[in-house]
């Protein structure tokens, strides 16, 4: 299916920002109902999770090992899949962490799984040494998402650590006329974009600045009913060697614009490049560091799916709830 052919949405990190008639007006309106908490059962471990429906079926993918996978029938019951990577990682790879001395790097992280262009995509982080930005983020696709046959294209961007951003965190998102871009980006100077072509290639070497805090990553585009919403996640997302879930602050905040690469600004009017967001999701007494999220349209419905914390100290796991919009097109929030 061309890029310019408007498939039906399906997943928000750029399926739910695919043009479609209303601009999913109409899907994800509150009318004072309670949002669905689907009730989730079988591998729902999940870090950095990302989610996309074809066929019938879910895939989800997450940070780990060669890329892990599982799938599900309904969003609820969830089974392994077949890895991303089955093979060893790509050759690009060993080459480039040759020349990092005292790199540690371990597996990918933060996958963003997108269809566009005829195809699905996925963009994966490979971070070289954790703290700094020496990072480079690979791009996936794949004619037959079932078969799970992923070509690896090589990176679309680098980071060499002089850079006042880090190459990690991507998520696609498509403009009103199904052109996709690729926002990505942790700590530093925070969330950046560009644009990218419907094979999936970087164009140019442009960046635009859309959101900067103290502690920022993890973007997610999505698009409904006029507006491009960006969310974030800021705070403190894991646990340390020393640190417990209570020392944790991640949390998801949003904002929007009427043009996808901005400016963003939150329900006060803040500017997400002056530190400004909207909370959305946060920790509560039974779930602690709720974030990294991804957005998925499916079945007349919009969720948010995170990871979070079981207390007093778990397994980051999946969490999926329904997304509700205001009146005035804000999304509402919600416990994790």
């Amino acid at each position: 299916m061309d890029s310019s052919v408007p498939p039906v949405p399906t997943d928000g990190g750029v399926d739910a920002g695919t043009p479609d008639a209303d601009d999913l007006c109409d899907i994800g309106k509150d009318e004072g109902q309670e949002p669905m908490r689907l009730q989730l059962s079988g591998n729902t471990f999940a870090h950095d999770p990302t989610m996309i429906e074809a066929d019938g079926k879910y895939y989800r993918f997450w940070t780990g090992d060669n890329t892990p996978v599982a799938t599900s029938t309904d969003l609820k019951n969830w089974s392994n899949a077949p890895a991303v990577y089955r093979n060893g990682y790509p050759e690009w790879s060993r080459e480039w962490l040759a020349g990092v001395q005292g790199e540690t790097f371990n597996f990918p992280w933060a996958p963003d799984v997108s269809f566009f262009g005829g195809k699905h995509h996925l963009y994966l982080s490979f971070s070289a040494k954790f703290g700094d930005n020496i990072s480079c983020i690979t791009h996936l696709s794949t004619s037959n998402i079932a078969a799970g046959e992923w070509t690896d294209h090589g990176p679309v961007i680098c980071t060499k650590g002089n850079e006042k951003y880090n190459a990690i965190d991507a998520d696609v998102g498509l403009d009103a006329e199904g052109k996709p871009y690729l926002s990505f980006g942790s700590f530093w100077d925070g969330i950046m974009a560009f644009p990218l072509t419907a094979e999936g290639d970087r164009v140019g070497t442009e960046l635009t600045r859309l959101a900067w805090a103290r502690e920022i990553e993890a973007p997610v585009l999505f698009r409904r009913c006029g507006y491009y919403y960006l969310f974030v996640s800021h705070g403190l997302c894991c646990p340390g060697q020393n640190r417990s879930v209570d020392q944790l602050s991640y949390r998801i905040l949003v904002g929007r614009s009427k043009d996808i690469l901005g400016p963003y600004v939150d329900r006060e009017g803040k500017a997400m490049i002056d530190g400004g967001g909207t909370e959305l999701v946060k920790g509560d007494s039974n779930y602690a560091a709720a974030g990294h999220s991804d957005v998925l349209v499916s079945g007349g419905h919009i969720y948010q799916l995170y990871h979070a914390y079981k207390r007093p100290r778990g397994d980051a796991e999946l969490r999926i709830h329904e997304l509700l919009f205001d009146a005035e097109g804000w999304p509402l929030p919600s416990a994790p």
